[in-house]
């Protein structure tokens, strides 16, 4: 037990006991006193406890909180523990009934919530702020708070005078979780007869620091505990009486912590959850690897090169044909070519293309050829009846035009059977698989984050995991199915890119010789599809002699050979602009008790 130091606490003591009684109904009258200190703190935190003969425990606390100068408050939180976590694991669970809650002696407006393991107060009116000192004070009932002393419970350090069967009362009269300081704090506590025995402890969590307590204030008999909690922590009291003064005895509700039992569980399901997650990862893989054939269709047989882009067709369509859609790949690739068939010329705009400047087109009148209806349609939607046109801004009619273009392109290209529709067929059990294995792994994460429920969570998780992961990988393995049509176009196709992918220079003579063009038109007829293969740079670099000049013969305005590497990648960002909206403006246009141990306690703060 505390020695009795300062003589000056028992005058405190008996003060404030006698201030105090009557204790649910004290409360301090209504102050007008400056703030103390800039910052927000609470000057004085006072508790006054009262342990019925029915085990019950009112409590009243005063707080006298200065908001400071610094910020603008309205009132304070106080959270009320509804549960512990002993040391064993268990939870021990309170019931806490709130009586009444004033400010500086009167009714103030107050949000009452609660969750599993708090009652949360918001006190005062979100509208109002408040200056100067005010004075809070909250009366509340806690029921299961006490404890039996079993004969287990004593030991050799024990305090004298506490035997087995003897009434406990272990509380954390004063919580730690305030995030500003407590300058003082204070408890008073009486019970049905005098404590046999009561000890003190002050400061942070863990901390044995005992505080001073004065035994047998006042006409009840009140234990008073006072610490100086500036250097923050809380205050914890226990204490002991004999149990002829009680009606009942103490029935504290302790269970087992059910999120211990279900992590038991899940470690003991883990080895089932990890085969099973790998059964989900390997079986589409391995499917998938011996359906291979079987899933391609037709197979394509060896391709020799072709000295002709498949089909005489155009680039536009030779990517709807492949992708069974076209993008601002495909129409970039298809500006060049009309550039490159005298209709068109394309020019860098002042700044280049990649400093924002944009793409500048110009109308000549001088095709080689007929345009194709849907060509017409294209430079129709951009020129819009002028002879020159840009392109990097947002074009409501060249969006429109585009879209419909792309479906127009992808009906042919199913239509002519160069695109299987329903070659992705293969594809869709992985495809499923791993949306299924999605659906779960969320599950299982939200289950285990929100819900606590570890074994169902992380088998789960696990198990959905190997799912996407597998049906991820069995979608990859698949190949597209092709029909007879759509495997000799493809064949086509990937004998036309080992001419565009070659490095040779005696291939390059050879085709020259073949078509008998100079290489600047060979080089600007076969850009377009070069692009859209995505070869473009391996294409550039077969024609390291080649001069920016030479290629205004083709309607194509480059300042240099260098720019032109990189220059696709720029009309593609130029052409998405003009087809897409912004959404938005861009933001650059903007054994022994200890501190803390016991039950209640908990915290605040203000808002």
């Amino acid at each position: 037990m505390v020695s009795r130091r300062f003589s000056f606490v028992a005058i405190w003591a008996a003060s404030l006991f006698a201030l105090s009684a009557g204790f649910a109904s004290a409360a301090s009258a209504p102050t007008a006193d400056p703030s103390i200190n800039p910052w927000e703190s609470i000057i004085t935190y006072d508790v006054v406890a009262q342990v019925q003969p029915n085990t019950d425990m009112l409590i009243t606390e005063t707080i006298v909180y200065d908001p400071g100068t610094d910020e603008i408050h309205r009132g304070i939180l106080r959270d009320i523990p509804l549960q512990d976590a002993l040391s064993n694991g268990d939870i021990r669970t309170y019931g806490v009934e709130i009586e009444s809650i004033s400010r500086d002696g009167a009714d103030v407006m107050y949000e009452q919530s609660k969750s599993e393991s708090f009652i949360n107060l918001r006190i005062g009116d979100p509208d109002i702020p408040i200056e100067g000192l005010h004075t809070f004070v909250i009366s509340y009932r806690v029921t299961d708070a006490l404890d039996v002393i079993e004969a287990s419970d004593l030991t050799a350090d024990s305090p004298p005078g506490i035997s087995a069967g003897d009434i406990e009362l272990y509380w954390d009269f004063i919580g730690s979780q305030w995030p500003f300081p407590i300058y003082r704090g204070s408890a008073a506590i009486t019970g049905p007869t005098p404590a046999l025995v009561s000890n003190c402890y002050a400061g942070p969590q863990g901390s044995t620091s005992q505080c001073v307590v004065q035994e047998n204030v006042g006409p009840q008999a009140a234990v008073v505990m006072v610490a100086d909690l500036s250097a923050g922590g809380g205050l914890t009291g226990v204490l002991g009486w004999s149990p002829t003064g009680f009606t009942e005895m103490p029935t504290p509700n302790i269970v087992a912590d059910p999120r211990v039992a279900e992590m038991d569980r899940a470690a003991s399901l883990l080895p089932l959850f990890l085969l099973l997650g790998a059964a989900g990862l390997v079986a589409p893989i391995v499917i998938a690897v011996m359906r291979r054939r079987t899933s391609a269709g037709v197979i394509l047989g060896a391709t020799p090169v072709r000295y002709q882009p498949p089909q005489g067709l155009r680039p536009a369509q030779v990517q709807a044909g492949i992708d069974g859609t076209v993008d601002t790949r495909g129409y970039s690739a298809t500006l060049l070519d009309l550039a490159a068939r005298g209709h068109i010329t394309v020019k860098e705009q002042a700044g280049g293309l990649f400093k924002g400047g944009g793409m500048e087109l110009s109308w000549t009148g001088t095709g080689k050829d007929e345009l194709a209806d849907w060509e017409t349609a294209l430079l129709a939607a951009i020129f819009k009846g002028a002879p020159t046109a840009t392109i990097g801004e947002y074009d409501e009619i060249l969006a429109a035009a585009t879209s419909s273009l792309s479906s127009t392109l992808a009906a042919d290209a199913s239509t002519s059977g160069r695109y299987n529709p329903l070659g992705d067929v293969p594809d869709r059990p992985y495809k499923l698989l791993a949306l299924l294995g999605g659906l779960m792994l969320a599950a299982g994460l939200v289950a285990l984050v929100f819900a606590g429920a570890f074994a169902s969570g992380s088998g789960l998780a696990i198990i959905g995991l190997g799912l996407l992961l597998g049906g991820i990988a069995g979608a990859i393995i698949t190949p597209r199915q092709q029909t007879k049509v759509s495997a000799a176009f493809l064949g086509e196709v990937e004998g036309f890119k080992r001419l565009l992918n070659s490095d040779s220079a005696d291939a390059r003579r050879d085709f020259a010789q073949k078509i008998n063009l100079p290489p600047a038109a060979i080089f600007a007829t076969f850009l377009p599809y070069a692009v859209v293969l995505g070869l473009e740079d391996t294409w550039m670099k077969n024609f390291p002699d080649l001069r920016p000049e030479e290629l205004q013969n083709y309607g194509i305005y480059v300042a240099s050979m260098y720019a032109m590497h990189g220059w696709s990648s720029s009309m593609q960002s130029n052409f998405s602009s003009g087809m897409t909206e912004r959404s938005s403006d861009s933001g650059f246009s903007g054994g022994g008790g200890f501190s803390g141990g016991g039950g209640g306690g908990g915290g605040g703060g203000s808002f």
